[in-house]
């Protein structure tokens, strides 16, 4: 039977293989020769992001110290949190939460796209209360 979260766990996996290079699994651990401070975040500053969560950017931090590779690192940070950084619009209506997530031109499609978009954020809803409500505001939708 397929699933949502056969697909997402297909697609991490499938991104992963792009991005693990036979370099990197044969440095067992050890530093690439690129410095870290090569890696600039490349997210949009605090104040233009459209959703900020106290609990992703805890497990941000947390993960990325234990990623050995700074490229791998750099990517982690900058992706994991792109689709509350940049494609979410979440408010209030009428005292309930209402969050859209762009995810691109297929309106039909809407459902199942933003349920994956925020699918990886599940996990943390418990830690965070604003973050529960945008993902509350994405069903209620």
């Amino acid at each position: 039977m397929i699933t949502m979260r056969n697909i997402l766990k297909i697609g991490g996996l499938a991104l992963a293989c792009l991005v693990i290079t036979p370099a990197t699994l044969l440095a067992s651990g050890k530093a690439t020769k690129k410095a870290t401070s090569e890696y600039v975040s490349q997210r949009p500053p605090l104040a233009e992001r459209n959703f900020v969560s106290p609990a992703i950017e805890k497990a941000i931090k947390s993960v990325k110290k234990n990623i050995k590779d700074p490229k791998l690192a750099w990517m982690f940070e900058n992706c994991f949190p792109n689709t509350l950084d940049t494609t979410v619009e979440f408010e209030m209506v009428d005292g309930k939460p209402d969050t859209f997530v762009i995810t691109g031109d297929i309106h039909a499609m809407w459902l199942r796209d933003s349920s994956a978009q925020v699918y990886p954020y599940l996990k943390f809803v418990k830690e965070d209360g604003k973050l529960k409500l945008l993902v509350e505001g994405v069903i209620r939708r």
